[in-house]
């Protein structure tokens, strides 16, 4: 459980992303300044530094609090269970608490997704900040089992979020407001693994 101080971080990082959001959706990425999206969230530019370290990462980026959940368990978790099964396992079950718990959450993912795929710019630096959640996944799964093929396993893992995510995306743009995220994750983990082995595509869902 995070502490006061840790809580009300965090609440300021979602009040600047949600103003950096929307003059984003309002305005463009390029036509928007750091100093614009301090004034809509009601803070100083020196504010908004202490929280974010560029303009693109007030949007962009790997989720935090997935992140955490992914590397807490590589540290914690048996020996024996550490990899990509298990990583896929704390993914399904953020995103479907994600999608159970709050539909402005959903909705503000949605929003961002649908910015970086609009926008060069910022579909660079989202790859730009998956690689650096690549290289700590990478480091912490190197670290409880020094032989495995710890980069390649944290590649695929961000892989197929960024995947699941974008397919969602596209899927509720395109009329399927129902659309289960997690579900559609879980899909991409089984297509992982039948790209890997070469087998027939299953094609009954």
């Amino acid at each position: 459980m995070p502490d006061l101080r840790e809580r009300r971080r965090r609440d300021m990082c979602s009040e600047i992303s949600l103003a950096a959001l929307e003059l984003f959706e309002r305005q463009g990425f390029a036509s928007t300044t750091v100093g614009d999206i301090a004034r809509d969230a009601g803070i100083s530019q020196s504010t908004y530094f202490r929280h974010f370290p560029t303009k693109e990462q007030s949007v962009v980026g790997f989720d935090a609090g997935l992140e955490r959940e992914i590397l807490a368990w590589v540290t914690e978790a048996d020996l024996a269970g550490v990899g990509l099964a298990g990583i896929e396992d704390i993914v399904e079950r953020f995103l479907r608490r994600m999608s159970a718990a709050n539909t402005a959450s959903s909705d503000r993912v949605m929003r961002i997704r649908r910015l970086i795929v609009s926008d060069a710019h910022l579909r660079s630096a989202a790859i730009a900040l998956d690689e650096v959640v690549i290289a700590r996944l990478a480091d912490a799964l190197a670290a409880r089992v020094p032989r495995s093929p710890s980069r390649l396993t944290a590649e695929t893992a961000i892989m197929t979020v960024r995947v699941a995510f974008d397919s969602w995306a596209a899927r509720v743009d395109d009329g399927d407001q129902d659309a289960d995220l997690a579900e559609i994750y879980r899909v991409a983990c089984r297509d992982l693994r039948t790209v890997v082995t070469g087998a027939a595509p299953d094609v009954t869902t």
